[in-house]
């Protein structure tokens, strides 16, 4: 039913610890680690494969989005999903989104909560501290595309970990790949997704992001980052992006409203996402840096680091009694309450699974 895509480069210990999570889990699907690292790490990752899931190696001109391309064209399974190296995508989560599929036509990519989470690997205690929500937003279920994509843009969170109906996955990262930014990457895939078809969020703990740095530089990762480096290329590289949805709808015979220029209702939907993400602080801050103030340079902002539990969190120790899962308040009291309820279940439920990440 489903085959799992693992990119991989240069981290093997996080590579071999998400294909011993998935393996003592029975994931029982295909994967295929679709490998970057240089030569050292990459004996390392095929070491770590062996038994569990195929190995392919790719040369260091592949960006991620050519190496998914290339790997989802022989896939035949019906659904597809994306597992990143340093990030957990829950087994029974992904079960659930297959079933919910496979229920619901109409819709092509179902996913649940994100939430962010630290691990820390002790000889004695294992902590593992879910302190974040990321990603909750509801269903998208409009049954005009352009309406679909405008409700993805006005609350955006990516659905790039989500089980993808196998045509879509394919059409969006093959998309995708014309871009030459990672951030224009990831929102061709999103934008071709949900032009092609409803997205649901389920009401339980689908996915787990970690603090691990990404191999993308923030500039080419986050928009607002990009405009501060260079904000002539920031918007070349914009107007190529849209041009390709544009070009998108077109070929693909997606109704417009009549009378209303196309990529004028596209840039006005992106500016709802894009100008979100504009810190007038931090532009103020860029500009005095170029007169020669001796101000500090700007830095993204760091991921949290270890932290006792505090009133309002929830302490749970393993069976094992070697191991405890804190869910801190900011995750189960996160809101809009009508739309976040995590329960004592669904937190069990992922502290099962999370038992064979070690």
């Amino acid at each position: 039913m489903l085959t799992a895509l693992l990119p991989t480069r240069n981290r093997p210990d996080e590579c071999a610890r998400q294909l011993r999570f998935l393996h003592g889990n029975e994931f029982a699907h295909r994967i295929i680690v679709l490998d970057a690292s240089e030569p050292a790490h990459s004996e390392a990752v095929r070491r770590a494969a062996s038994g569990i899931a195929e190995f392919r190696h790719f040369g260091p001109e592949y960006r991620m989005a050519d190496k998914l391309a290339a790997a989802v064209a022989d896939v035949a399974t019906p659904y597809v999903v994306l597992i990143p190296d340093d990030d957990i995508v829950l087994p029974q989560a992904m079960a659930d989104a297959i079933a919910f599929l496979e229920g619901h036509p109409d819709f092509v990519v179902a996913h649940g909560y994100f939430v962010g989470f630290n691990p820390h690997f002790s000889p004695h205690v294992d902590t593992i501290d879910m302190h974040q929500m990321i990603g909750f937003t509801p269903s998208i279920a409009d049954e005009e595309p352009l309406w679909r994509l405008y409700n993805l843009l006005r609350r955006y969170q990516s659905f790039y970990w989500g089980v993808f109906r196998t045509g879509i996955f394919r059409t969006a990262v093959t998309a995708a790949c014309a871009m030459q930014v990672v951030a224009f990457r990831e929102l061709t895939a999103m934008s071709t997704a949900i032009l092609q078809g409803k997205v649901a969020r389920l009401r339980s703990v689908y996915a787990l992001r970690g603090p691990v740095k990404s191999h993308a530089a923030i500039h080419q990762s986050h928009p607002f980052f990009f405009f501060l480096r260079d904000a002539r290329e920031f918007f070349g590289n914009y107007v190529l992006f849209r041009d390709g949805i544009a070009s998108f709808i077109r070929r693909n015979g997606i109704a417009t409203p009549p009378g209303v220029p196309l990529e004028q209702l596209l840039d006005l939907s992106y500016a709802a996402y894009l100008g979100r993400e504009v810190d007038t602080g931090t532009i103020n801050h860029a500009v005095q840096l170029l007169l020669g103030d001796a101000l500090p340079p700007i830095q993204p902002a760091p991921a949290p680091g270890r932290q006792e539990p505090a009133e309002g969190d929830v302490v749970h120790r393993s069976a094992a009694d070697n191991r405890r899962y804190i869910w801190r308040r900011q995750v189960l009291d996160a809101e809009p309450r009508d739309e976040i309820v995590i329960s004592g279940e669904d937190m069990a439920r992922v502290e099962r699974q999370l038992e064979h990440y070690r």
